[in-house]
């Protein structure tokens, strides 16, 4: 599940490139990846949810991983977002070099924290104590997007001149960093299920 959230991510990358690249095909493949993913994750939840429910009393801990696998899908669901936010940019504004590197800077280091919540759900059955420690690693970067993004949405309210462009850019920004603290939740939420493992 929580691979699958990371698989989509990485295709924000790919969908920024072809809007800079004016590849209609790449972008429209994108955003069809990346609904299919959020499809797989719903499914991968909903089987979660009914093995859980067969395990009944056994395990102690089941709503917390019930909340992190709805935390996880929520990760998904926001990409989802910042997709089709993403899609609404004006190739000329995305392919200026001062917005261009600012917002793919911000996707990549949404897909490292996105990998490390997959590395600590991983972690789980493995090492706990390794959960809670790439936990912490998901908070720094966490702080470090949100110090980005506002430099970003700083930038774009002082430069950008029509009211489309300016909103579509700053709703672009804000759904990466949505994204961002979605995988900060999950990363505490998997941390108390460590915690209880």
């Amino acid at each position: 599940m929580a691979r699958r959230v990371t698989d989509s991510a990485r295709v924000l990358n790919e969908e920024y490139q072809a809007l800079v690249s004016n590849d209609k095909a790449g972008l429209k493949a994108s955003l069809e990846r990346i609904k299919k993913a959020e499809e797989d994750v719903v499914a991968l939840r909903r089987a979660l949810i009914n093995e859980l429910a067969r395990v009944g009393t056994l395990l102690v801990n089941k709503e917390d991983l019930l909340r992190l696998a709805f935390l996880i899908e929520d990760i998904v669901g926001h990409i989802n977002g910042t997709a089709f936010k993403l899609s609404h940019i004006r190739r000329s504004i995305a392919k200026t070099r001062k917005y261009k590197d600012a917002i793919v800077e911000l996707i990549n280091l949404l897909i490292e924290e996105v990998s490390k919540q997959n590395e600590c759900v991983r972690a789980l059955s493995i090492n706990p104590d390794q959960t809670i420690e790439t936990a912490g690693q998901i908070q720094k970067l966490e702080n470090e997007i949100d110090s980005k993004q506002r430099a970003l949405i700083t930038e774009v309210l002082k430069s950008v001149a029509g009211y489309r462009d300016l909103i579509a850019m700053k709703d672009a920004i804000e759904a990466i960093e949505d994204c961002s603290d979605a995988a900060l939740r999950a990363a505490d939420s998997t941390t108390i299920v460590a915690l209880g493992v």
